[in-house]
């Protein structure tokens, strides 16, 4: 009974840390070259095929996705990313065609600052309306507290801004 107690906890141990070791991986972003295929049929004329192909040099990489409907209709999104060490900017596009042709696309930034980050995105829809967002994150190390601000414009021109403060020598939100 020990012995079987004492497996089965190696193995839910064991798991766990491959677990974490899989999610530090990913987490820290680490891209590779990559192709990859799917198929699925339905039966009810509602399958699809879906290629990926990505490629990465150094601190830069590039996916397209191509999806093709059983019933033959179309659509691509390409993402492509960057890190530019002068600027300490990661500057991320992303360009989409659905199946009924019309497009979206949009740039991400994000800058790292003395005292955090700040990151804009703009969006551009079909209709070539743009909608942007600018979120910066200060964090003050002395009294330990992270302070995030957002404003956003909409495609209509509606606005939105909001600010969180977080204070990490109390262990919550303020």
């Amino acid at each position: 009974m020990k012995a079987q107690t004492l497996i089965l906890s190696s193995i839910l141990f064991g798991s766990a840390l491959a677990s974490s070791v899989q999610a530090d991986s990913l987490r820290l972003g680490q891209r590779h070259n990559f192709q990859a295929e799917i198929t699925r049929s339905t039966g009810t004329g509602h399958g699809f095929t879906r290629r990926t192909e990505q490629a990465v040099s150094g601190k830069h990489f590039q996916r397209t996705t191509q999806i093709v409907t059983e019933q033959g209709k179309k659509a691509k999104r390409t993402v492509k990313g960057g890190y530019d060490q002068a600027s300490q900017t990661y500057t991320r596009t992303m360009e989409s065609t659905h199946p009924n042709g019309e497009t979206v696309s949009s740039v991400r930034e994000t800058s790292k600052t003395a005292d955090g980050m700040v990151r804009t995105q703009t969006r551009t829809n079909a209709d070539g309306q743009s909608a942007s967002k600018e979120v910066t994150v200060s964090f003050d190390h002395e009294n330990q507290v992270q302070t995030r601000n957002v404003e956003a414009t909409g495609y209509a021109g509606g606005t939105f801004s909001a600010s969180a403060s977080r204070s990490y020598s109390h262990g919550g939100d303020e």
